[in-house]
């Protein structure tokens, strides 16, 4: 039995799998597996064993597949045990940075919300190392050149592996609610001041994952929704600032609940007010327009309307806040900001 444990671990770290998983693989697989039931009968009908020899086979194969649970839970002990004695913790640099981790992001969960997250950091280049559980999963995370640990997430081992206590920011997106409250519960063990951010399967686990102290809740079917509706509301020719304070209203419905208690929550609904007030959209100056060639002071733009011109697009550049002597010609993208009405009345100038 021994034996059989030692080999499976060793093949598995063989085959690059380093952390606790030879551990549990050798704990995991050292028992009599079923198909000794059939090589001792096969003894049997051939006179090689006897029935007192056949029985003993029976009784060891049983027993040790009752003990195979007990067993494979000292994997992570062990494993720790083993880190005591070992100068460093024993990662794979091809799994991680050599320099280590350190300000980094951790990500919970490697499928396609994961991947999303990863890769836009990655652009960024933001430090960040995925936990995924998935083999196949972990090779493309790999082949992409992002840091990754092949393991469970909800285990202290693994996210000690991957540094919680020195990362900047958890992003949980595995769906799983029960998966998800076990991540969290041993996080906060480990980083009680860890900022989370998770995926919420349904609208009623939101609570329950803020309660246990996730930091930000995201529900991603909510959000697809609201986006389609955004769309809809695009291709029906509805200003684009009242598509956004309609979705941003109904998405403070939601996620309002449990935000409310938080003293940042009241300052944050004054500023979303505020903001309700103004509008920032673009006016494109037409070929034909009386306003091609005329400086925005000509234009008196904020005597008339009372918004102002912040910006102007041209050739791909941006200047903010161009001078009252900044000449605006056919072609031009114009950044106005001001109060809605007057913004509406700013867009017909396009047809003048």
């Amino acid at each position: 039995l021994l034996g059989k444990g030692l080999i499976c671990g060793v093949i598995a770290r063989l085959f690059g799998y380093g952390n606790v998983v030879p551990w549990a693989v050798g704990l995991g697989l050292f028992q009599i597996g079923e198909f000794s039931f059939v090589l001792a009968r096969v003894g049997v009908s051939s006179g090689a064993l006897t029935a007192e020899m056949y029985a003993l086979v029976l009784s060891a194969a049983l027993v040790t597949m009752l003990l195979t649970p007990v067993v494979s839970r000292a994997a992570e002990p062990l494993y720790a045990l083993s880190r005591r004695w070992s100068r460093q913790v024993p990662l794979q640099t091809r799994h991680l940075p050599r320099q280590g981790l350190q300000e980094h992001v951790v990500i919970a969960g490697g499928g396609r919300v994961g991947h999303y997250v990863a890769d836009v950091l990655q652009r960024l280049h933001c430090g960040a190392v995925v936990i995924e559980l998935d083999q196949r999963r972990v090779e493309q995370y790999q082949a992409a050149g992002i840091p990754v640990i092949y393991g469970d997430a909800s285990h202290p081992v693994v996210l000690e592996a991957a540094a919680v206590a020195r990362a900047r920011l958890l992003v949980l997106t595995v769906p799983a609610i029960t998966v998800a409250h076990a991540i969290v519960t041993q996080v906060r063990r480990l980083a009680p001041a860890l900022p989370i951010v998770a995926r919420a399967e349904a609208v009623e686990h939101m609570h329950r994952l803020h309660d246990l102290g996730v930091n930000e809740v995201v529900q991603p079917e909510f959000e697809a929704g609201l986006e389609m509706v955004r769309q809809a509301l695009l291709a029906l020719a509805i200003p684009a600032v009242d598509v956004e304070h309609y979705t941003d209203t109904v998405r403070a419905e939601l996620y309002a609940p449990l935000y409310r208690p938080q003293a940042t929550y009241h300052t944050l609904a004054q500023l979303r007010r505020a903001s309700q007030q103004l509008a920032l959209t673009w006016v494109r100056i037409p070929d034909e327009s009386c306003l091609a060639g005329q400086t925005i002071e000509a234009m008196r733009i904020r005597s008339r309307t009372g918004a102002s011109v912040v910006a102007v697009l041209r050739d791909g550049q941006a200047p903010v806040y161009p001078a009252p002597s900044q000449t605006l010609y056919a072609g031009d993208l114009v950044g106005v900001l001001g109060r809605r009405l007057m913004v509406l009345i700013i867009g017909n100038f396009e047809r003048q």
